[in-house]
């Protein structure tokens, strides 16, 4: 299913591992070297900036061929206001996506990401314009976010990318919501029980699946729903949240602030972020621990909206100064490291030695070496060139 060479991606996988123990120290420069030419990488994965520069490059080049067509056909074919205009360009877009990421091997590169973004965006917005179109007396939102989820689940499967994960499971999530409001008053009243057990069950499901070897290729889009899950299930039973939705629903201006069950909501917004503090610290999960720190404030938060007991600038000084005391709790207990976890950083190496690893990664990614056995031992041979171990042919 995945477009990618699931060699390269396992190599990468096993170099990214490497580079941790190579920045800690535990292993030489020479062996790091060594292990990264027996296993090679061929994608094309420019630095940061020039994945920016590239992405806003073709976002460019897009518009204007898009803007070239829309011309074309304004003149010929009188087809602009019809859904099948935006289909046709998604699927033009991502033809050319399949062929430059087969032929010239970008893996996240910025051309990629802008055509990929970019066909998703016009397939999602011509399958919702045909739904539009439909005049459905019910269900159209349903229909809509169950296209999205369709289109990005199949886009994050096949390019394994964060945004189109990010976008699936929100409209996964939004499935649900709209699948359970046709159900009517009873539906609307239990709404946030139920996107808790959605959001419960995919965190779990994915966390589960997380630990199976056929998720490798798929860890930054797991981690991505994760996180989504975990802000999920903190907002469904959010007090802010819950009050406002339903003062929406119902017709009701916001000084309405009493709603069914506001006890049970109360204890969820104060008491979830500091069960997800201490899960992150009991299972070593930084995600958990990262997000609960997160949504205590969200929390101290919803409740200034509510409860005024002191000026907006106490509340936010002692609202510092309680995050800061459980910080230098938190940092107390993990100085001294617990089965694993801990909050010691690792050991890093210089600068100089960073800028030089950093040099050979971009040099593999762009030098289309030849398959191992071809060379490779005869060109790096235990830096018989200096600097690193680079030849000067490098």
């Amino acid at each position: 299913m995945i477009i990618y060479n699931k060699e390269w991606l396992n190599n990468k996988h096993i170099v990214d591992l490497l580079k941790t123990d190579y920045t800690a120290a535990r292993i030489t420069k020479d062996e790091f070297i060594k292990i990264k030419t027996i296993h090679p990488v061929g994608f094309y994965t420019p630095g940061l900036m020039v994945r920016i520069g590239l992405f806003i490059l073709t976002l460019i080049i897009a518009i204007v061929a898009t803007s070239l067509l829309v011309l074309m056909a304004f003149v010929s074919v009188h087809i602009m206001g019809s859904p099948g205009w935006p289909l046709f360009l998604g699927i033009i877009y991502y033809v050319l996506l399949e062929f430059l990421t087969k032929s010239k091997h970008y893996f996240h590169s910025g051309v990629d990401n802008a055509l990929l973004y970019s066909s998703a965006a016009l397939l999602g917005g011509g399958f919702i314009w045909i739904v539009i179109d439909s005049h459905f007396t019910t269900g159209d939102n349903l229909l809509g976010a169950i296209t999205i989820a369709i289109l990005c689940i199949y886009l994050t499967l096949r390019f394994a990318d964060v945004v189109t994960a990010a976008v699936a499971c929100g409209a996964i999530f939004a499935c649900v919501y709209f699948f359970w409001a046709l159900i009517g008053k009873f539906g609307l009243a239990t709404m946030p029980f139920v996107m808790m057990i959605a959001a419960a069950c995919a965190y779990f499901g994915f966390n589960r699946f997380g630990k199976n070897a056929k998720s490798l290729y798929y860890i930054d889009c797991i981690g991505i729903v994760k996180l989504i899950s975990l802000l999920t299930l903190y907002a469904a039973g959010n007090y802010f949240v819950v009050n406002r939705l339903n003062n929406m629903l119902n017709a009701l201006d916001d000084s309405h602030t009493a709603i069914p069950f506001g006890f049970i909501f109360w204890v969820w917004t104060i008491a979830l972020p500091v069960i997800y503090i201490l899960f992150g610290l009991k299972r070593k999960d930084t995600m958990l621990l990262r997000t609960g720190m997160v949504l205590v404030a969200a929390a101290i938060a919803t409740f200034r909206v509510y409860y005024h007991l002191l000026p907006i600038e106490i509340m936010l000084t002692l609202a510092g100064i309680i995050i800061l005391a459980g910080s230098y709790v938190i940092i107390s207990y993990l100085k001294t490291p617990r089965h694993g976890f801990t909050y010691t950083e690792p050991e890093e190496i210089n600068s100089a030695d960073s800028l030089n690893l950093e040099g050979l990664a971009i040099g593999q990614a762009t030098s289309h070496l030849p398959p191992v056995g071809q060379g490779h031992a005869a060109r790096f041979g235990g830096g018989s060139g200096g600097g690193g171990g680079s030849s000067d042919s490098f």
